[in-house]
């Protein structure tokens, strides 16, 4: 169908899909600044002005705009320099990712547009309507602000650089091998000569950049919402992915028919798990070589949780693609699942991967993918030494990064014979390195591409669909578009790992910490992709905070029919020093310690030799204690006590 509308002031004729979004028309006709985000209505990354009101250009067919007038970011972007807004925005740091700046400056036009001198309040009730993942928005009503005095003509104060520290202070001890003294509990674990100086630092002024503000280097292209994302690329002949995914948490493929698909006009390719070489990998982004287990391939005939893979396809038009998967028709032998892994773990559960050519699953008739084990002194002695000893049990759910930018590739055979692979991730290189086998390719004839990110936080440290989207180009030799929408991001991308965590400490009269005994259990749902490392970084940052004799660690890594978890910020940390700093303010306060008093006295020092590093390095062992060669513990808790008035906690008033 054809549509007329007015772009930017310049009339634009549009054919389109009956079907079709406006997001959508908008993108292919150059107006990049309108970002996919949820298709639902509620990010407001996609937003435009349509005749004069900020709207979801996703959730509008593109003919609701015929005869209309649009207006997107690209308005604002004059033919030199910035537009105040955009200047207000890139000034203050508003920008992180970038990737929901155009439509918070969108918003930002229109609250101006008709009141020039708004409050703070008002400036974040005009950003409430953009979700934004990484900034806070203390930033971004920082920029609101700023532009309406630019636009009144007042002249504005430079970036505040207030509590800002001299470059040489913000750079520790450097420590040489030097004598470092056994402490006095846990023994001599490690000595060393040390020699302690301050480096040289060069504070000449075009150099002194650090703990100052400084406009980000690429700031003009966020804020004018030019093509910098990976989705952001129209090519000859580009053709739309679409996956579809298992409506069963676990259940084994008895025949899949794919013939309807294949003839509906306009498709180009159907993948199924008989289309694809079977070669094993595991899909987070890590140091070769990838940690165990190895336990997916790109198409399986069993399926483990809802939004696992059963065939993917590639069409002219994501419209046909969609259409494509209702015609693909799949026979099911449903399997009963298992969703808490303390079950998982027992005799006569569900076997999630009983396909007997994985590697590396330390048990996989009970579904353990990796166990963890340390010790250091004895703990079963340390406990009976104690006056007190304390058993607490905590738990931390799944929790999804929820980037608004969804993960998006784009692949094509470039001018050199090389497949590239343009896509968001965190870890292109890995990418390259792992994706080469599952095609058949050299990894010299890949290319891997990583444009601006729109948030990852740790869900983009890893190969999700890059590998999917490569088939299709191989199968049928054209550039092909993968993205997933906002469903498949909570049910087919990553999350953090639940765990249970289950402390027992022993604990002297004078609040000495003497016996400290971990033992977690990990959710890893379908797939082991990251289990072992971030279990290992649980068990390291849970045991390491804090000065204690007797150390030990045990964990199981254990396969649920759940969406498989990954990286995310922290890595494991979060969920042990939850279960940590609550285990140390239970005890403190039933055993009557000033909560800030009791952790400073049992808070590791500089010099301090952490010996279960040498255990706990990324799941490995034979490695060498860390000595604490900086630590700003006691000027954390002072200062954030002062900060919240700790000392007046008490006070009546």
């Amino acid at each position: 169908m054809d549509l007329q509308l007015t772009l930017n002031g310049q009339p634009l004729q549009l054919d389109c899909d009956p079907g079709e979004s406006l997001m959508s028309a908008l993108r292919r006709s150059g107006a990049w600044s309108v970002k996919h985000g949820c298709e639902t209505g509620e990010c407001g990354a996609c937003s435009a002005v349509l005749d004069g009101k900020l709207v979801p250009t996703c959730i509008l067919l593109a003919a609701q705009a015929d005869g209309k007038s649009v207006v997107t970011l690209e308005s604002l972007n004059p033919d030199h320099g910035l537009h105040p807004i955009q200047q207000a925005f890139a000034e203050t740091g508003a920008v992180q990712c970038g990737y929901c700046t155009p439509a918070m400056i969108l918003a930002t036009q229109q609250l101006l547009a008709g009141e020039p001198n708004p409050s703070e309040a008002q400036a974040r009730e005009a950003l409430s309507h953009v979700l934004c993942r990484c900034t806070g928005y203390v930033k971004p009503v920082e920029a609101v602000l700023r532009a309406a005095a630019m636009l009144r003509g007042e002249a504005v104060p430079p970036i505040d650089s207030s509590g800002s520290m001299p470059a040489e202070s913000l750079f520790g001890w450097w420590v040489k091998p030097g004598d470092i003294p056994s402490p006095e509990s846990g023994g001599s674990l490690l000595t060393q000569q040390r020699v302690i100086a301050f480096p040289t630092v060069d504070t000449k002024a075009e150099l002194a950049v650090v703990g100052h503000p400084e406009t980000k280097v690429d700031a003009a292209k966020l804020v004018k919402g030019k093509p910098v994302f990976a989705d952001d690329i129209d090519l000859p002949g580009l053709l739309h992915a679409a996956l579809l995914t298992s409506p069963h948490a676990h259940a084994r493929i008895r025949s899949i028919d794919t013939a309807r698909a294949r003839a509906l006009p306009g498709v180009h390719a159907v993948l199924t798990h008989k289309d694809v070489p079977r070669v094993l990998y595991a899909s987070g982004g890590q140091t070769w070589p990838n940690p165990k287990p190895w336990d997916q391939v790109s198409l399986d005939s069993k399926v483990r949780h809802v939004g696992d893979r059963v065939a993917v396809v590639a069409a002219e038009s994501p419209e046909i693609a969609n259409e494509a998967l209702k015609l693909i028709d799949v026979d099911y032998e449903i399997l009963p699942p298992v969703f808490d892994p303390r079950e998982a773990m027992n005799p006569g559960a569900p076997v999630i991967h009983d396909e007997p050519d994985a590697v590396d699953i330390a048990d996989a008739r009970r579904n353990i993918s990796v166990t963890l084990h340390t010790n250091l002194g004895d703990v079963e002695q340390g406990l009976a030494e104690s006056d007190r000893v304390f058993e607490r049990t905590y738990s931390v759910h799944q929790v999804q990064q929820a980037s608004i930018e969804p993960h998006g590739v784009v692949t094509y055979w470039d001018d050199d014979d090389r497949l590239v692979i343009r896509t968001s991730t965190q870890v292109p290189f890995h990418v390259r390195r792992m994706v080469a086998p599952l095609l058949g390719l050299p990894v010299k004839r890949i290319r891997v591409i990583k444009p601006r990110i729109g948030g990852g936080f740790g869900g983009k440290q890893e190969m999700l669909i890059e590998d999917l989207c490569a088939h299709l180009t191989l199968a049928t030799g054209h550039p092909v578009r993968f993205e997933y929408n906002r469903e498949q991001e909570f049910t087919s991308a990553r999350s953090r790992h639940p765990q249970t965590l289950a402390y027992r400490a022993g604990i002297m009269n004078d609040g000495t910490l003497h016996a400290l005994d971990l033992h977690i259990v990990e959710n890893t749902g379908a797939y082991g992709t990251h289990g072992l490392t971030v279990c290992s970084v649980s068990g390291l940052r849970g045991l390491a905070t804090y000065r204690c004799e007797h150390l030990r660690f045990n964990a199981e890594v254990v396969y649920t029919n759940l969406p498989t978890p990954g990286a995310f910020r922290g890595y494991g940390a979060p969920q042990a020093l939850f279960a940590l700093e609550s285990l140390m303010e239970e005890i403190a306060v039933e055993m009557g310690f000033e909560p800030v008093d009791f952790r400073m006295k049992n808070a590791v020092r500089v010099g301090d030799p952490i010996a279960i590093t040498a255990a706990l390095g990324e799941g490995d062992s034979g490695g060498v204690a860390q000595i604490v060669q900086s630590c700003g513990l006691p000027q954390c808790v002072e200062q954030g006590a002062a900060a919240i008035g700790w000392d007046r906690r008490t006070d009546p008033d």
